[in-house]
């Protein structure tokens, strides 16, 4: 999974991994920790980093996600999601994800030929998969997703032109 953030005024890449022995890998502006995670009855967050264990919560309002990790608190914001909000367009060739969730799968490349009613997108939804199919015939103008993106309601995630 793929995210990106800002947090004081500077933009930072995270990629989270699960690994084969159930911990994750996090690549953090290209540095890596391996952790475990598990949750707690209380719905707060177990973190072992190598002999530490830490604490931790996290709380989502929109493009906003507030962090409490070992009594530090974290504001992040996701990044560029002014321009994304101005990128929520109504053109009809736009495919928005009309809830949040991770990409698992892209069926297209920019430049391919679609036909309307062609699966493009596959999105995981609160443990549903979500089929996002062509509105119409066209041609695949900008993918703005991969697989593993996690996207906001609203995003614009394929552009097809007619």
């Amino acid at each position: 999974m793929h995210y990106t953030y800002d947090y004081n005024g500077q933009t930072h890449a995270i990629t989270l991994e699960k690994l084969p022995d159930g911990t994750f890998k996090a690549t953090i502006d290209g540095r890596d920790y391996v952790f475990s995670a598990a949750q707690l009855a209380n719905g707060a967050w177990l973190i072992k980093i190598g002999d530490a264990q830490l604490v931790g919560q996290v709380a989502t309002a929109n493009d906003t996600r507030y962090v409490q990790i070992a009594g530090q608190h974290y504001t992040l914001n996701v990044a560029n999601a002014k321009s994304r909000t101005r990128k929520r367009s109504t053109a009809s060739g736009d495919l928005t994800a009309q809830m949040p969730g991770q990409v698992i799968a892209v069926q297209v490349s920019e430049g391919d030929s679609v036909a309307a009613g062609q699966t493009l997108v596959i999105l995981e939804a609160m443990k549903m998969e979500i089929r996002l199919s062509a509105p119409h015939d066209g041609i695949v103008k900008k993918l703005h997703v991969q697989p593993g993106t996690i996207v906001e309601r609203g995003q614009v995630l394929v552009e097809v032109a007619e």
